[in-house]
């Protein structure tokens, strides 16, 4: 299924991929000949401060022995230029410029184009002019002389390019030792030893077929053999697959994973964006979708692939997704909806799969330390994402530990996401675990309730004294999971700093006796202990209270809300 996926898309992608047995190569000489084939000159090619100009040009793995590169090539090949003042080279640039001229000579007469038989014309006419030109004596062995006709590179030909594909594609089948029903096309043909494209997953090479060891082979194959299939076969998947995981825009790497993502058709649909820089705008669209009736970038029927691989020496496929994009765009719209909490702006703007990932691990040297992250948390992440599957409670877990330790920066904008994301995501949520994207201050649970008393007691403490441990920090961890151990202390503690705010700042002192009041009216005694959920609707209501919008109507005092600005 997936290589049949990579060989559709390799049609698609025709236009966009660099053609097989090609590459882009630096070229320091230019064989300038005139529409019919006259010899005009030898130039040095120039790119702005480069003494070179890229063409895309065949390459293949050559040998000690004579091999020529079809019309690119170097100038012993092309004009049968020695490299060295002896016999033998002499020799040898002999046997490669006859090897070169048959080369040219067999695509001419197949394509049948203009600008190739004016360079048979040359070959045949012109080239001592050439051989002579003071250019040859500047030319180093390796470099590389590129003919153009005209204004016209021969390479840049897309009957040039078709013929040299055929060409290497009918090269390798001669090689094979094998000839059977390739599993792709379903036709009876020579099948590879060694798949053709190297495809790479970061730095290493990672072939997503391959056998090296007696236990991975069978009935005699070895290699490639092991999954039959024809070389044009094996060099389309493998070119689409390589294109995927070079390019930005279908490409993500998080984590020590690799997810590649792509569709059946063209759209405009960018899912890589809204989990890399999510748009508000984007998010808007996908978000008021429900009530138009309507997704953005819509393509009826077309599907969408995701595709999850690590490398270890071997290509390890970890997750394979396929569905609609319509669907897609669905659970996407959910996601972000699910993820929406309001800073002390009133503002929730999206949050990247990135910031999500990184709020479970700790901060080294200012960064986050992807060593910690857990391999599954990503795949976990963005199958949710994308197919709206239930988040496991190990993130919960991971997520109100790392709240636990990390004391008076316990809850963060992307860490209160991911739990109100992971609470949301439950099959059998009631109405006690419901969270909104704003303050609830009638929110019926008292885990939820506990958690803003944790954050306005936290409030009194900061304006009253500057404390070098604040109650986060020194409580955090029991409030948390045992509200009934710690919460009677700290409600006696706060009388000392409300008497001081009474004599200092008495507006701000009637405002916390207010907001007190409110909440202890919603909970009838603490509970003894949370559980995991429970403690997770701790830490949305402690980052709600904690940062909720400021008001701009003076019924709130600006101390009270001086803590918000840290999201």
């Amino acid at each position: 299924m997936i290589l049949e996926r990579l060989r559709d898309l390799h049609a698609r992608l025709a236009g966009e991929l660099v053609p097989a047995y090609h590459k882009k190569q630096r070229v320091p000489w230019i064989l300038a000949l005139d529409e019919d084939g006259r010899f005009l000159n030898i130039e040095r090619a120039e790119t702005g401060k480069e003494d070179y100009v890229e063409i895309v040009a065949p390459t293949l793995k050559r040998t000690s022995g004579t091999r020529a590169l079809l019309f690119v090539d170097k100038p012993s090949y092309v004009l049968g230029r020695p490299d060295a003042d002896t016999e033998k080279a002499r020799a040898q640039a002999d046997e490669r410029h006859t090897a070169y001229r048959r080369l040219a000579e067999a695509c001419a007469l197949s394509v049948h184009h203009p600008a190739t038989d004016a360079f048979l014309r040359f070959l045949d006419e012109e080239i001592e002019a050439a051989r002579a030109h003071p250019a040859t004596a500047e030319m180093k062995p390796g470099d590389l002389i590129a003919p153009r006709v005209g204004e016209t590179f021969l390479t840049d030909l897309p009957e040039v390019q078709a013929w040299w594909q055929n060409h290497e594609d009918e090269r390798a089948a001669e090689d094979s030792t094998l000839t059977a029903r390739c599993m792709l096309c379903g036709e009876e043909k020579p099948i590879v030893q060694v798949h053709p494209v190297d495809v790479r997953v970061g730095p290493d090479a990672a072939p997503l077929v391959s056998a090296n060891k007696d236990a991975f082979e069978s009935y005699g194959l070895s290699r490639s053999e092991i999954a039959p299939m024809c070389q044009r076969c094996a060099r389309m998947y493998g070119e689409a697959l390589a294109y995927l995981l070079k390019s930005p825009k279908h490409h993500l790497s998080l984590g020590g994973l690799h997810w590649i993502f792509w569709t059946r058709e063209a759209t405009d649909f960018d899912v890589m964006k809204l989990f890399t820089d999510p748009d508000e705008e984007q998010v808007r669209g996908l978000l008021r979708a429900p009530q138009s009736g309507t997704l953005p970038g819509t393509v009826r029927a077309n599907d969408f692939y995701a595709l999850a691989v690590t490398s270890n020496k071997r290509m390890v496929v970890r997750s394979w997704l396929t569905m609609t994009v319509d669907e897609v765009q669905h659970h996407l719209a959910r996601y972000f909806e699910h993820q929406r909490i309001l800073n002390h702006r009133g503002l929730s703007p999206p949050l990247k799969l990135e910031n999500l990932a990184a709020s479970l691990v700790p901060i080294k040297k200012g960064r986050p330390d992807w060593d910690k992250l857990p391999p599954q948390v990503v795949p976990l992440l963005l199958e949710h994402a994308l197919t709206g599957r239930p988040l496991p409670l190990s993130l919960l877990h991971r997520a109100v530990q790392r709240a636990r330790t990390d004391g008076e920066h316990a809850m963060t904008r992307p860490r209160a996401a991911l739990i109100k994301l992971v609470l949301l995501s439950q099959p059998d949520l009631s109405e006690e675990r419901m969270v909104h994207e704003a303050l609830t201050p009638d929110q019926p649970s008292a885990a939820y309730q506990c958690g803003r008393l944790l954050a306005v007691l936290d409030d009194i403490q900061r304006n009253a004294i500057s404390p070098k441990a604040t109650l986060v920090d020194r409580f955090y961890g029991s409030a948390s999971a045992t509200p009934a151990s710690v919460f009677g202390v700290l409600l006696r503690k706060a009388q000392a700093h409300l008497g001081k705010l009474r004599k200092e700042k008495p507006g701000l002192h009637h405002h916390f006796e207010q907001m007190l009041g409110e909440i202890m009216s919603h909970l009838d005694g603490f509970p003894r202990t949370l559980s995991l959920e429970e403690q997770g609707l701790f830490a949305i209501g402690f980052y709600q209270q904690k940062h909720r919008p400021r008001k701009t109507d003076g019924d709130e005092p600006a101390e009270a809300t001086a803590e918000a600005a840290g999201d």
